[in-house]
């Protein structure tokens, strides 16, 4: 009677934390609501609409998106899921900017939740965790989107928490879900089928023999060969292995260098976590106990916790570390002419990754369970992929990592000497009052601020695409001559609706009175088209934020390294320029 008791007076806050961890997610995202169609979006609204009209053919479709007109399969590197989803929410809510980012409110609330109950399971705070993961740079950026990363992190961490607690219970139902949540990230993002062999790994080491339980992780194989057979018969291609063999080829060229790339893979790291660092000084001294988690509820031996107090080891390792990686970033660590201003952020950046990267060695030292494996091979697994085998580095690919990242920094933060005394008892792994670990909650705050002006630098920089088009549309409409544009991203999805035309390269049309604009800060664009004669130029201004996510400038890549090393930057923020041709 006392032991159900207490776990229904568990079971409330536990409750009522996640409500509110619904509630914040929402709260935060619902100002952003309106935000402009940006960076890869287009992709997936297009290839949404094809299935509105043709459920059975996602690929169908050619696309001008490398400057000339090529089939959706060859420029498409992910699976068809988000966009199924996008299909199934316009038919209800419509195609508009509020519908869409309102129907991406779901995969972000239960992207935080499934890290709260994770949270609940392997660190001392899910509240904190959820809120930590929730102001992470990279994971409020990409909730503002409506490209299939927070798709794949809700169905990723809510696969692992399925399966965990399937092993525990040695509920086949559950196990079984697990395997369908993989499959479904993998048909979301192909970086999901990654989940297997972290899964079967885990469930080895865990259970320290082969168990019958590993052949449910054959419902995602199955289905990601399934699709590769489907799509090879429609299209022609495998594309799941086309999608490999893109990253493998671009990884193949010479220009790419493994020191630069794992120094622009730890830039993109440290910035995509920055929230991290605001905690660094809390963590624990190497000599005092771990954060122990409770397996299968087993007692565990915890020494003394020590209290919430700056440990001032780990403030100079990092200060040290710092100082050493700034003129190595300054002089070219980076293979980018960088100022100093940006090689101290790229720097700083560098930093808090081979923190993070230490956090998860240490976690799997100190403690030497499955679970400290599990998070350990979640982040360096995701890591590897993002840093070195992506064909491009880019904030998106390390967003998996981001619950695994929050949840091995609360397990190794000072926490109340209580939770040891729980672990020595063998109980499970208490959910901490607020009262007892407020001493770290206002370090929420700075997290907080950061990420949401990054996140609003993002929404700044994508509305002046479509201010820009919806200018050039008042203007130029009733030209006698053809109206087309260079660039793609988001201006070209609020340019092709009024008749302006993507340029061509292998056929651009042009003629005289033409007019050719060319958004300077845009992927695939030269500063001055292929025509003839000009016979006139001009240049138009849209002022920005001064944090940003994409600027060669500055080299800020939120979106692409090939913009720059660093995923944001905090620094005066140049114009967007776009230059407007006229053909004689």
């Amino acid at each position: 009677m006392l032991n159900s008791r207490s776990s229904a007076q568990m079971k409330r806050p536990a409750t009522r934390d996640a409500f509110l961890v619904a509630g914040v997610t929402i709260a935060v995202l619902t100002p952003f609501l309106n935000k402009a169609f940006h960076i890869d979006d287009p992709l997936f609204l297009w290839m949404a609409q094809q299935i509105s009209m043709h459920p059975g053919d996602p690929y169908g479709f050619a696309v001008n998106w490398y400057v000339s007109n090529q089939p959706m399969f060859s420029i498409m590197q992910n699976p068809p899921l988000n966009s199924y989803y996008m299909a199934l929410m316009a038919s209800f809510l419509g195609w508009s900017e509020p519908a869409m980012h309102g129907a991406f409110l779901v995969p972000a609330v239960a992207a935080v939740l499934g890290t709260f109950f994770l949270a609940r399971r392997l660190s001392g705070s899910p509240l904190l965790a959820a809120l930590l993961l929730l102001f992470t740079p990279v994971f409020l950026v990409s909730a503002t989107g409506v490209m299939c990363d927070v798709w794949l992190l809700a169905l990723w961490v809510w696969s692992i928490e399925c399966w965990l607690r399937g092993l525990e219970r040695n509920t086949f139902w559950l196990l079984l879900l697990s395997a369908i949540l993989v499959a479904a990230a993998e048909m979301t993002k192909y970086f999901g089928v990654a989940m297997v062999p972290l899964l079967a790994v885990y469930t080895l080491v865990r259970e320290r023999r082969v168990t019958p339980r590993i052949l449910y992780l054959f419902v995602p194989i199955l289905v990601i060969a399934s699709y590769e057979v489907i799509t090879k018969a429609k299209y022609g291609q495998d594309l799941f292995s086309n999608a490999m063999l893109v990253s493998w080829n671009e990884n193949a060229k010479p220009e790419q260098h493994f020191l630069p790339q794992l120094f622009i893979g730890l830039s993109f790291t440290g910035g995509c976590f920055f929230s991290v660092l605001f905690y660094a000084p809390l963590l624990k001294r190497s000599r005092e106990a771990g954060m122990v988690t409770a397996e299968s509820g087993s007692p565990q031996r915890v020494r003394p916790v020590a209290d919430c107090k700056p440990n001032f080891q780990i403030l100079l390792a990092g200060t040290v570390i710092f100082v050493i990686l700034v003129p190595l970033f300054y002089f070219g660590a980076a293979r980018t002419a960088l100022s100093l201003g940006i090689a101290i952020e790229g720097a700083l950046f560098v930093t808090i990754g081979i923190g993070i990267l230490a956090l998860a060695l240490i976690d799997i030292v100190r403690h030497k369970t499955a679970d400290s494996l599990l998070l350990g091979l979640w982040v360096f697994g995701t890591f590897v992929f993002a840093a070195v085998m992506n064909w491009t580095i880019t904030s998106r690919t390390f967003l998996p990592m981001a619950p695994a990242v929050v949840i091995l920094l609360i397990r190794q933060l000072r926490v109340p000497a209580m939770v040891a005394a729980a672990f020595a008892h063998g109980r499970r792994l208490p959910i901490l009052p607020l009262r007892k670990v407020a001493a770290t909650w206002w370090l929420l705050l700075p997290a907080a601020l950061v990420s949401l002006l990054i996140t609003i630098g993002d929404y700044k920089l994508a509305s002046t695409a479509r201010i820009a088009a919806g200018q050039f549309q008042q203007r130029f409409r009733d030209e006698s001559g053809s109206v087309w544009f260079e660039g793609h991203w988001g201006f070209q999805y609020y340019m092709q609706p009024w008749g302006a035309k993507p340029l061509d390269s292998e056929q651009h049309g042009l003629v005289a009175d033409d007019v050719v604009i060319v958004p300077v800060n845009n992927t695939n664009v030269s500063r001055k088209p292929s025509a003839p004669t000009i016979a006139s130029f001009e240049q138009m201004n849209y002022a920005q934020f001064f944090a940003i996510t994409m600027s060669r400038e500055l080299g800020a890549g939120f979106y692409s390294s090939k913009w720059g090393p660093l995923p944001w930057e905090v620094a005066p923020v140049p114009p967007e320029h776009y230059l407007v041709f006229r053909i004689k």
